[in-house]
């Protein structure tokens, strides 16, 4: 496993062993503004299964994170008017949104569900770190399925050793992760109540169910 401080992972050499291992299916784990994230290339159904058996998951799909606004509305279908109105000034933040996902997607990539997760992490290296990879990251959270997250990089390193890197952000506060909205539906739903979900704008004619 190789281990890069995130205060260095734009070093040369680190951005090389980072690239190199997602573009070769690799998966690492990263922290984000929440908890630590457990990822790899989101168009690699390689690493997305092998994500599935570090996690001991294989039923649901994952979120992804992306770097900006623009990679987002590559990736669905369409971009409702409430969330350009009132959501979008969310990100980055601590959000994720459900969005119908764009037709070129393939369907293995989100276990045939016909939403896709996407947040913008408000941890700016992180996000230039996925603008120069070009692609974005599977996110999801740190543990085996139906266990709490971890937080502590040198416990991930210990109960992961299947990763094939990790960059250590040092141990990152408890937090309830990322708050997930439904934009698929009027008015938007709020599937789980998670960090800042407070910050959430009141939407009437329909307020948030």
């Amino acid at each position: 496993m190789i281990i890069v401080p995130f205060a260095d992972i734009f070093a040369p050499n680190n951005f090389k062993k980072l690239s190199d291992c997602l573009r070769a299916d690799g998966v690492i784990a990263y922290p984000t503004d929440t908890l630590y994230g457990l990822g790899g290339n989101f168009f690699s159904t390689r690493a997305i299964a092998r994500i599935d058996a570090m996690k001991q998951r294989g039923d649901l799909p994952y979120s992804l994170a992306v770097a900006d606004l623009a990679m987002l509305e590559s990736l669905v279908a369409e971009v409702p008017d409430i969330f350009r109105a009132r959501l979008k000034k969310l990100l980055p933040g601590k959000f994720t949104f459900l969005f119908k996902p764009a037709l070129a997607i393939d369907p293995m990539l989100l276990k045939n569900s016909e939403r896709i997760g996407i947040r913008i992490p408000g941890l700016p290296p992180l996000l230039k770190l996925i603008s120069a990879l070009g692609f974005p990251l599977v996110s999801t959270s740190v543990n085996l399925s139906g266990r709490p997250p971890l937080n502590d990089p040198q416990r991930i390193a210990r109960e992961f050793p299947g990763l094939d890197l990790l960059i250590d952000g040092g141990v990152l506060p408890p937090s309830p992760g990322s708050t997930l909205v439904d934009v698929t539906v009027m008015p938007p739903l709020i599937v789980r109540r998670g960090a800042d979900w407070e910050k959430l704008p009141d939407i009437s004619a329909g307020a948030f169910k």
